[in-house]
């Protein structure tokens, strides 16, 4: 919020805006950052209707309410024989870089 008082807003249509920041400007198609909290400023709309509660100072308090303890040192983990001993293995098939080839031919005879 403090970051985005600083900021000058002008607006290229209701949902576009360009918001200066010194002397770099940035457009908005999408709300991002305090750069969209200035446009939303400037167009007198509240963060919280584009903001999932998901990201407020409520939630992220509460995803900590339940403590989380550390896993110990692996030397100390109590793994079953039978896990240990199990290999696993990399994937035998090379996955080539690039798009996909398409095997289906039929559709190039139609």
């Amino acid at each position: 919020m403090t970051l985005s008082q600083k900021l000058r807003v002008r607006a290229s249509t209701d949902h576009i805006h360009i918001v200066i920041d010194g002397v770099k400007r940035y457009i908005l198609d999408e709300l991002p950052c305090a750069h969209a909290l200035a446009a939303l400023g400037h167009k007198n709309e509240s963060y919280k209707n584009y903001c999932s509660p998901y990201y407020t100072r409520e939630s992220l308090l509460h995803t900590y309410e339940i403590p989380v303890d550390s896993l110990p040192d692996e030397s100390k983990w109590n793994v079953p024989q039978h896990i240990a001993e199990e290999v696993v293995m990399p994937p035998t098939e090379k996955i080539q870089p690039g798009r996909p080839k398409n095997k289906d031919t039929n559709h190039m005879m139609k």
